[in-house]
């Protein structure tokens, strides 16, 4: 989900697909539906190499797949399948091991039959890993409209560029695009508070992904809340912190934090992508509108890296959005920049959903 795959046709079987591409090896798949495939939407047209599996902290070995067939469509979700590995899998660990493809296929879809296990007649898989080469980097769809999701009420949606404001249930928050990945963080009332990756389906008429609770903690090992949605309309519903300001004008104004996960940069560089520029140009804007506001640029990033290169790596990138202001006319007097590295992370480290959601930069406003 991190790379902006999503499940585009699953089973009705015990588990939900999509606990295979959330990164985390403690939650899977789980299905009595031999033979009745998961089709899996990958974020850009590619080419696979290599599967890996993580089964380290299966429940029971013998749901471990025995032959599982892998097929590879450029055509859609449902026609123009062509196999790319019919793999036989041995009842050992499996943690670390490439099982190399027969057939290089260009696609977009990924379609994983489970045909038979290691004993009985259910299958699990905890994590499907897929590796190879990315052959476009599409834009995704606007997201802007209103939403019906499976949970946490109505859904409304503007999108300006990379940002995206959003409200559920008049609650508001700000967010941004990542190729196909939306991510923010936001209260979902009862439920709690906390961040969620949302990615867009290639047609624009779903997202899918999930959040976790951390009301006011980061919490070790969370379970991912999944969540999908369908679009109603294309014109979100008014949310009344909209109704005034700009969402992100607003959101400096009240919280005086803003978190801007629409700034885009290269990996593991400080160069700012184009299509971040928008984001930094309104917030330019805003800074004009507001001439007496001071603000810190905060860098953070994931823990991937040493904690001396994740500090470097996040002023360097807090550097880039300042002297971009500059440029754009703001003082330099009104702006600091400063890098906290993975010291202050919103999601867990542990999934590659948390870290992309750790990495980020946040506006605060003195």
């Amino acid at each position: 989900m991190a790379a902006g795959a999503t499940i585009a046709v699953k089973p009705e079987s015990l588990g939900d697909p999509y606990y295979m591409l959330d990164g985390d090896d403690r939650t899977g798949w789980t299905s009595d539906k031999l033979a009745e495939p998961v089709v899996i939407e990958l974020g850009d047209r590619s080419t696979i190499h290599e599967f890996r599996f993580a089964t380290k902290n299966d429940e029971i070995e013998s749901r471990r797949p025995k032959e599982l067939l892998l097929e590879m469509s450029d055509a859609g979700p449902d026609s123009g399948f062509q196999t790319i590995a019919d793999l036989q899998l041995p009842p050992e660990e499996l943690d670390g091991r490439a099982f190399p493809v027969t057939a290089q296929v260009p696609g977009r879809w990924l379609r994983v039959t489970a045909k038979s296990v290691q004993s009985g007649d259910i299958v699990q898989i905890m994590e499907l890993e897929a590796y190879g080469d990315r052959l476009t980097h599409d834009s995704a769809p606007s997201v802007t409209g209103s939403w019906t999701f499976n949970a946490a009420g109505s859904f409304e949606l503007k999108q300006d560029g990379t940002t995206v404001a959003g409200c559920i249930d008049e609650r508001p928050f700000v967010g941004g695009i990542e190729g196909r990945v939306l991510k923010f963080a936001a209260d979902f009332g009862e439920n709690g508070k906390g961040p969620a990756v949302l990615v867009i389906s290639g047609d624009g008429k779903r997202l899918a992904g999930g959040w976790w609770r951390a009301d006011s903690k980061v919490v070790e090992h969370p379970t991912i809340a999944l969540l999908e949605a369908t679009k109603k309309s294309g014109t979100p519903q008014t949310c009344a912190a909209w109704k005034l300001k700009d969402p992100l004008e607003s959101e400096l104004e009240q919280q005086k934090r803003v978190r801007l996960y629409g700034i885009n940069f290269d990996i593991d560089s400080d160069q700012i992508r184009a299509e971040s520029k928008p984001t930094l140009d309104k917030l330019a804007a805003i800074l004009k509108t507001n001439a007496a506001w001071k603000i810190t640029i905060e860098g953070h990033t994931d823990s991937t890296a040493s904690a001396e290169h994740n500090q470097q790596l996040s002023a360097r990138r807090a550097e880039s959005v300042k002297s971009y202001l500059a440029a754009a006319g703001i003082e330099a007097s009104r702006l600091t920049a400063t890098g906290l590295g993975a010291t202050q992370p919103l999601a867990t480290n542990d999934t590659s959903l948390g870290r992309a959601q750790n990495r980020r930069v946040e506006i605060v406003r003195e």
